[in-house]
């Protein structure tokens, strides 16, 4: 995985991570393949990582995407950085190419500054966190690893979330539901997985878990995507 030049926020999460090795502790890793309307588009590769506990856990996901469209090709890393086990995001940053465009996001207080920067254009743009009931997630555009953030809220009693897509420059109010465990094909491997269903803006995102909590399958329906692990993750013991 190609490394991301990052903002300050997440480049400090970064070092504490790499001076911390003995003490880091890798969340989930992995690949997913990404189908639009029944066709593989791309690939996925992703580590999520943590250090520390409680409160003063920070964690890092770092994403690599390869996605094939209109006979050309995009590349787009992005790196976020949470604290905390309710992964209050702290940073994010993305760079696709080669339409280089690059997004730096970072929390001030109560709202988040994002600037977007390509080669000939600037533009600041600021979401709001709503309250500390109602957590603010990041999801950009075929990243199926930042639905990780989603899952220290599946057993809140508010499960009344705020999802910020800093690629298309939106902002959604959305809410969690907790399904049932039902058995899902990757490969040809069975799986029994929990089923989480976020709806926002008119759309529901389907997820689901493994037992370790990490994120097996990704469908919104509504764009005809989906994005599932290739191979399936390994059991953990």
């Amino acid at each position: 995985m190609q490394t991301l030049i990052l903002t300050f926020s997440v480049l400090t999460l970064v070092f504490s991570l790499e001076g911390l090795a003995a003490q880091t502790t890798t969340i989930d890793e992995g690949v997913f393949l990404i189908e639009i309307e029944g066709q593989l588009i791309g690939t996925e590769s992703f580590k999520i990582r943590s250090v520390g506990s409680g409160a003063e856990m920070r964690t890092i996901a770092q994403g690599d995407l390869v996605i094939s469209k209109h006979e050309t090709t995009e590349t787009v890393q992005s790196a976020l950085g949470a604290l905390g086990t309710n992964m209050s995001v702290q940073a994010y940053q993305t760079r696709s190419s080669p339409s280089d465009v690059e997004i730096n996001l970072q929390r001030r207080g109560n709202r988040f500054l994002a600037i977007t920067s390509t080669s000939s254009h600037l533009e600041e743009r600021q979401y709001k966190l709503l309250s500390d009931r109602t957590p603010t997630i990041i999801l950009d555009e075929y990243f199926a690893h930042h639905y990780f953030l989603v899952l220290p809220h599946q057993f809140t009693e508010s499960q009344e979330l705020s999802a910020v897509f800093p690629l298309l420059g939106e902002q959604v109010s959305a809410k969690l539901e907790l399904g049932s465990v039902e058995p899902i094909s990757l490969g040809d491997k069975p799986i029994q997985a929990q089923y989480l269903q976020l709806n926002m803006d008119g759309a529901v995102h389907k997820i689901w878990i493994d037992g370790q909590n990490r994120i097996l399958r990704v469908e919104i329906p509504q764009n005809d995507y989906v994005a599932y692990r290739n191979p399936a993750p390994i059991p953990q013991h």
